[in-house]
């Protein structure tokens, strides 16, 4: 009986939903203004009619497609909604309400309907967290209080806040923790949330860092935002109060800046006074005093504090050292006078709050180690700045200087650019010498014992430089030109020895295109009058040159005419061999004449004959060319 009515009962229930498949829906997942296209799982034909729905407090019909057209329904998806050919439903620009169960339905011709169903997910990334910790001082408390509040808007779905303590989760409900989270739908539908963190706060808050993060959940997966690390202010009882002085040195010396600092290790800070010791007048009501020291500042320093818990006075003590270096001082006053040639000794001496180092230096180079200055004073040059620099080398920058001018004084000292120029007749030439000496020197030139203006220009106070520019004549060869320098003490002298210029010439007795050099006679003593044989020479060795070419020319040619006319007489006969004999055997004195057979007359060669003695008889006539 039981089993007919449970058969009548399915009968009924397949009649009620003829055609129709329940299935669990799939789910499309979409960012917030983007498009999502919609599946529809049932098969379809060409004559069969498809309907896309959507729920909301019931069925809600979007369109209708089928072998009549397409019809749109009035919804709030109208116009961003369309169908592909394959049935899937197009939304453009999703929204938060399109967060919703949307149903695919086909009927055939025969009447039977199917079903699929699609969820719709929507999602927005939320904002960054935002902290906000409480401004005032917390007491220690064993207590849950209020610390701070986190966050987090424009998300979607609902995100999560959790709150961290020097990177550890703080959970709620342990440890005296309390998170209460308050959530906000806006009228766009993105979700804001805010947790509130309540706390119990121990000692140990006085350096924890708190943090909150925000957690949410996109189509491609989990993410999450952390916002920045604050830290809280504690309140807790002051016990000690600590002194200590701040520079920017290690040791303090006169002129650094320098702040005195007194703090309490409680908060808040108790009301501090800080005083110079055996002084009643404070120097400030603050818990810090800066100022330039000098070394009338070193001495000891008191910081006082009332313990308004207990009302006990706390009070503590330093000591401020400051350095110092007085200005040197010098055994003489400068500028010093010293004449050329003298000796000077100098003494440094420095007062200061430490060993001191003293060295002398000159333009930037040590001259001397230590306090004294000794100088032999034999040039100009010795002259000058020196300085006198004292140190305390246990302080780095604390230093002092003193100048000591020298100042030399005397007779000049004189230099030429050279001591010979070589010169020639008709030559413009330049002389130039320079002084050095105090007084200033005045420069004199000399010529043949007469005064010279010359051109003077003051290099420095104590240099003076001469220029003399003059035309060479042959009365200026083998002068000495004399630079005289003179002040005040003396006077000194410096000589330029003018030198002919050598002349090349060709003598009679070398090779044409040899040459000589010929020097000139040097004059001698103070007589001005020259040779004229000397004064000439130089004059006519031109000459002298064209006499002796046209001479050697005119001996070679007569010699070719007498060999040649020889030749034609048969006195000198033309052999193979190309020497003959043309004297007498056993003549001393004989020419022997060698004839190329292919060279003229002209580049005939006497040689020497033989020098074979014979016997009188044996020798012949010849004749001598000589004559």
């Amino acid at each position: 009986m039981d089993i007919l009515i449970l058969l009548s009962l399915c009968l009924l229930s397949c009649r009620g939903t003829q055609g129709q498949h329940d299935h669990v829906p799939k789910e499309e997942h979409v960012m917030l203004g983007h498009k999502v296209i919609l599946p529809c799982d049932v098969h379809s034909h060409d004559d069969s009619t498809v309907q896309w729905l959507y729920e909301k407090n019931g069925n809600h019909l979007i369109l209708t497609t089928g072998p009549k057209g397409t019809s749109m329904e009035d919804s709030d998806v109208k116009d961003r909604v369309k169908v592909k050919k394959n049935m899937q439903l197009v939304i453009e620009n999703v929204q938060i309400p399109d967060e919703r169960l949307f149903i695919c339905r086909i009927q055939d011709q025969n009447g039977l309907t199917k079903e699929s169903k699609v969820q719709l997910r929507v999602y927005k990334t939320p904002d960054d967290p935002e902290i906000t910790m409480e401004e005032n001082g917390i007491p220690i408390t064993d207590e849950s209080v209020q610390i701070g509040s986190c966050q987090s808007k424009n998300g979607f779905p609902t995100p999560n806040i959790t709150w961290y303590r020097n990177d550890t989760q703080m959970i709620n409900e342990k440890n005296g923790v309390v998170v209460s989270t308050q959530i906000t739908v806006e009228s766009s539908g993105l979700i804001a949330v805010k947790s509130v963190l309540s706390s119990p706060v121990y000692m140990s808050d006085v350096y924890s860092t708190f943090y909150c993060e925000v957690s949410y959940h996109l189509p491609k997966g989990a993410y999450m935002k952390e916002s920045g690390k604050r830290n809280i202010t504690v309140d807790y009882p002051n016990t000690e109060v600590q002194i200590y002085v701040k520079s920017q040195h290690d040791m303090i010396k006169e002129g650094d800046e320098v702040e005195l600092i007194c703090k309490g290790n409680g908060n808040p800070q108790p009301q501090i006074t800080l005083h110079r010791k055996d002084e009643e007048e404070a120097l400030t009501e603050d818990f810090s005093h800066s100022w330039k020291v000098t070394r009338r500042d070193s001495g000891g320093y008191i910081c006082k504090a009332l313990n308004l818990d207990t009302f006990n006075e706390l009070e503590a003590e330093t000591e401020l050292h400051v350095h110092f270096l007085d200005p040197p001082v010098l055994s003489q006053e400068s500028p010093v006078h010293v004449e050329l040639g003298g000796v000077l000794s100098v003494l440094c001496q420095a007062n200061a709050s430490a060993q001191t180092d003293i060295h002398w230096t000159r333009d930037g180079t040590t001259v001397a180690k230590g306090s004294e200055l000794n100088l032999s004073l034999q040039d100009y040059t010795d002259a000058g700045r020196y300085v006198c620099v004292a140190s305390v080398t246990s302080v780095p920058g604390l230093t002092q200087t003193k100048e000591l001018q020298v100042i030399l004084k005397g007779k000049p000292q004189v230099t030429v650019s050279s001591q010979l120029v070589e010169v020639q007749d008709g030559e413009k030439i330049t002389l130039k010498c320079m002084a050095l000496g105090n007084p200033t020197p005045t420069i004199t030139w000399y010529i043949n014992g007469s005064a010279v203006d010359g051109q003077n220009s003051p290099i420095s106070d104590y240099e003076v430089s001469s220029e003399l520019t003059f035309i060479v004549t042959e009365d200026f060869f083998n002068e000495r030109v004399m630079c005289v320098a003179q002040n005040e003490y003396n006077s000194s002298t410096e000589y330029i020895q003018l030198q002919e210029k050598p002349v090349t010439t060709v003598t009679p007795d070398e090779d044409i295109g040899a040459q000589t050099t010929e020097e000139p006679l040097p004059k001698t003593g103070s007589d001005s009058t020259k040779d004229p044989s000397i004064e000439s020479r130089s004059q006519k060795s031109y000459g002298v040159v064209i006499v002796a070419v046209i001479v050697c020319i005119l001996l070679l040619a007569i010699l070719g005419a007498v060999l040649y006319f020889l030749y034609k007489k048969g006195r000198i006969p033309c052999g193979r061999s190309g020497t003959k004999d043309i004297t007498k055997p056993g003549e001393k004195d004989h020419i022997v004449v060698e004839m190329k057979p292919d060279s003229p007359a002209e580049e005939s060669v006497l040689l020497p004959g033989a020098q074979d003695k014979k016997q009188p008889v044996e020798q012949e006539k010849y004749m001598d060319l000589r004559n």
